[in-house]
């Protein structure tokens, strides 16, 4: 029985490799699939917030999420939120990556204080804004509602102050 079986299979891969060579004339070796991606872009207006401009720009470029995330590694959903309004902490080193990847410099006008305030050395605002108001880290953490190792994490760069907080501190700005 097995070299009955064996004889089969052998006679089987003859038939294979002729049925190649006959269509070997007929069909081409390689295959090339193309797309043509057609995506309809919403367009961008000087009210656009930065996460529909980075949308738009990422998609005349035709780079998928996925493809931008890998690159600079972060998963795909991330970049979703972020341009979908979504996202509730923003990762500064994620909107510089992006900014930097698709070269967007010169193209995106940034319209959300909050992010502008963390894009232009925070650290630094945070702490000349404390001095100005002559108060302590203890002081400052107070008027703020958080504890006092925030406000060092925030003037030392480890951490970034959250939107609500930041909002906050925009009423003693004024």
């Amino acid at each position: 029985m097995y070299r009955k079986c064996n004889s089969h299979v052998l006679e089987l891969n003859i038939a294979i490799d002729r049925l190649f060579n006959i269509l070997e004339g007929i069909i081409p070796p390689t295959i090339t699939l193309k797309t043509h991606t057609k995506r309809k872009l919403k367009p961008i207006n000087k009210n656009s917030s930065l996460g529909e401009q980075i949308k738009y720009y990422r998609m005349k470029e035709d780079i998928k999420q996925v493809d931008l995330g890998l690159k600079l590694d972060f998963h795909r959903t991330t970049l979703h939120h972020l341009e979908n309004k979504d996202m509730k902490l923003v990762n500064i080193n994620l909107i510089k990556g992006i900014i930097e990847e698709l070269n967007l410099y010169n193209k995106v006008k940034i319209n959300d204080d909050y992010i502008e305030f963390l894009l232009n050395n925070p650290c630094e605002k945070l702490l000349t804004i404390r001095k100005k108001l002559s108060l302590t880290r203890q002081q400052f953490a107070d008027m703020l509602g958080v504890n006092i190792t925030s406000v060092r994490r925030w003037e030392l760069g480890n951490h970034n102050i959250s939107r609500t907080k930041y909002e906050q501190l925009k009423k003693y700005l004024n």
